[in-house]
C-alpha cells in the first residue's frame, strides 16, 4: 500500500502546467516535430525490423477477446471504433515477430486519418471523453497488450490510463491490463524475448474484438495475469477517490496446472472518474499529510 500513497502524493503534490496548455499555439508544432522524429526512429532502428517466417504450424500461446460494443456509448461512435479497429487489424493482423526484435502497435497501424478511412470514435483526453478520427483503437491496444502480458516478452513501452473512467461492467480481464495509446507519441512496444518467432493473430466478428499470439513450437507452461492488491484509496484532502492495484504474471504447468513461479509486472494508480456509489469495493480514506 505505501507504493500507491506515495504515487497519489507525487500526483497530488504535482501543479506543473505543461507547456503546450501555457501556450496552446504550440501544441501543432510540437506534435508535429516530434512524430516526425518518431517516425524516422521507427523507419531506420533496425530493432523494429520484422519478418516472415517458413513455419506451416503455429501453437497458442494465449488468445483474448472483448465486446465491440459497450453500454456506455453512442451507437455510431461504437461504429466509428469498430471501422477503425478492423482498419488497423488489416495491417496487423499476421505480423510475426523475429527473437529479439520489437513490436510497435502505432509503426504498423500507421497514422489514423480521415483519407485512410478512419472515422470519428471515443477517445480518453485527460479523463475526459471527447471524438476523434481514430477513436476506439485503445480497445485493440488493450487486447494486444493483454495478450503479450500472458507471455514472456519485455514491454519496452506501455502506458495505462491516469484515469478510471468508467465502473466495471462485466470485466473480464484484471483493471489496468492494458495500455492507452496516441498516435505515435504514446505507444505500446514489446520485444520477444523467446528463441523463435511470434505471430499476432486478429479479427473481428459482429460482436466480438479476437486476438491470438501463436508460436512455432509448444511449450508445456502457460501464463496467466492475475490482480494483486486490489483496493480503492480516497484522499481526505482532496476528496479525490484512485483505484490501485499490482499486476503479476503466474506460470502454470500446462498438464497439472500446478504454479512454477510469480513474477510481478505492473503497479497502477488512476483517479476514479465516476460516482463512488457503483463501486461495491469497501473504499479507504487516508490523510495523505500523516501517512
Amino acid at each position: 500500500m505505501d507504493s500507491f500513497l506515495d504515487t497519489i502524493r507525487r500526483t497530488e503534490k504535482d501543479n506543473s502546467i505543461a507547456l503546450t496548455r501555457r501556450y496552446p499555439p504550440l501544441l501543432p508544432f510540437i506534435l508535429v516535430s516530434r512524430r516526425f522524429l518518431r517516425s524516422m526512429f521507427y523507419t531506420f532502428n533496425p530493432a523494429f525490423k520484422l519478418g516472415t517466417t517458413n513455419t506451416s504450424s503455429w501453437f497458442h500461446l494465449t488468445e483474448h477477446s472483448s465486446p465491440l460494443y459497450r453500454k456506455y456509448n453512442k451507437r455510431e461512435l461504437d461504429e466509428g471504433k469498430v471501422a477503425n479497429i478492423k482498419i488497423a487489424i488489416k495491417n496487423l493482423d499476421g505480423i510475426v515477430i523475429p527473437p529479439g526484435k520489437t513490436f510497435s502497435f502505432w509503426k504498423y497501424v500507421g497514422r489514423p486519418s480521415t483519407k485512410r478511412g478512419f472515422k470519428n470514435g471515443l477517445v480518453i483526453s485527460n479523463g475526459h471523453l471527447k471524438e476523434d478520427t481514430g477513436g476506439g483503437l485503445c480497445q485493440l491496444s488493450n487486447l494486444i497488450a493483454y495478450m503479450f502480458a500472458c507471455t514472456e516478452c519485455t514491454f519496452t513501452e506501455r502506458k495505462h490510463h491516469s484515469k478510471d473512467v468508467f465502473p466495471d461492467s462485466n470485466r473480464a480481464v484484471p483493471f489496468a491490463s492494458g495500455a492507452t495509446v496516441f498516435f505515435n507519441l504514446i505507444d505500446l512496444k514489446v520485444k520477444n524475448t523467446y528463441p523463435f518467432p511470434l505471430r499476432i493473430n486478429l479479427r473481428t466478428t459482429d460482436t466480438q474484438l479476437r486476438g491470438s499470439i501463436t508460436a512455432p513450437k509448444p511449450l508445456g507452461y502457460f501464463l496467466k495475469l492475475e490482480e494483486q492488491d486490489s483496493l480503492f484509496i480516497k484522499s481526505l484532502e482532496t476528496k479525490k477517490l484512485y483505484r490501485c492495484n499490482s499486476l503479476q504474471r503466474t506460470f502454470y504447468e500446462k498438464n497439472t496446472k500446478n504454479i512454477i513461479k510469480k513474477e510481478k509486472l505492473w503497479t497502477n494508480v488512476a483517479e476514479v472518474m465516476y460516482d463512488e456509489g457503483s463501486i461495491s469495493q469497501i473504499i479507504t480514506p487516508v490523510d495523505l499529510r500523516t501517512n
